[in-house]
């Protein structure tokens, strides 16, 4: 049998990753309500303008720690300052601090692998197939993830790459020489995964997942180019029936 290639996404792909997220997002909601007079805005409201000086936020600070707990202060800056109020520093302090429960290794523990994940890997590399980790963020935090999960025993050192941004080039680098008809991408992403794996000419494995409002910036399925290389599945441990079809 024929050696294939499989570049794996890490965030809502191999790992639960956007609830991370949005536990800290409903604190802040409650903070700022718990901190603003009957006047002030409402929970949508609050969550909502979270999210637009966030994704404002990936220009200056890209996808850096500091982006999302920033992104909480400046929040409270605005809200608050259109009610006539100016935080302190100590307020600030505290919604900082409620922004960096995002990046806690022993829920990234806790939470491990998406169902279907250990199954799927076990597959491949029993089947002598090449696994590699390609994974957008912050270096320190995707690899506390990798650590905190497990998946070094899937992916060595040498095999794992974190890129600050993800796009057809840095794809097609890691690709290199391999045979593209050989090499699959899987991930839960049209913009950063499914997207760049089809311009540069591989297969791409998409699995629907829910993720944070950049990534769902994207044009849809329709849209993309070279379909036939598209292969959509619901669940991750589908890619076993899709191996055994090759």
């Amino acid at each position: 049998m024929t050696k294939k290639t499989w570049i794996f996404d890490l965030d809502d792909t191999l790992i639960e990753n956007h609830k991370d997220y949005s536990y800290p997002q409903l604190e802040l909601v409650k903070w700022i309500l718990d901190n603003t007079p009957y006047n002030g805005p409402d929970a949508h409201f609050i969550l909502n303008r979270q999210v637009e000086i966030d994704q404002s936020n990936v220009d200056l600070k890209g996808f850096g720690m500091e982006r999302f707990p920033t992104s909480f202060q400046l929040t409270v800056k605005d809200i608050l300052g259109n009610l006539g109020m100016e935080p302190t520093s100590k307020q600030l302090e505290e919604v900082y601090a409620i922004g960096m429960r995002a990046f806690d290794d022993t829920r990234y523990a806790k939470s491990g692998l998406l169902p279907g994940a250990e199954r799927v890997l076990d597959y491949l590399t029993e089947e002598g197939d090449d696994l590699l980790l390609l994974t957008k963020g912050d270096p320190k935090i995707q690899k506390r993830k990798i650590k905190a999960t497990g998946l070094r025993r899937w992916f060595p050192y040498s095999n794992i790459n974190v890129v600050l941004h993800k796009d057809a080039q840095v794809v097609r680098d890691l690709v290199g020489e391999r045979d593209k008809s050989r090499v699959y991408h899987v991930g839960n992403s049209i913009r950063s995964d499914i997207g760049p794996a089809l311009e540069v000419g591989i297969k791409a494995v998409y699995l629907p997942c829910e993720t944070w409002a950049y990534e769902r910036q994207h044009n849809g399925l329709s849209d993309l180019p070279n379909q036939e290389n598209l292969i959509k599945l619901a669940n991750l441990d589908d890619i076993i029936g899709v191996h055994l079809s090759l």
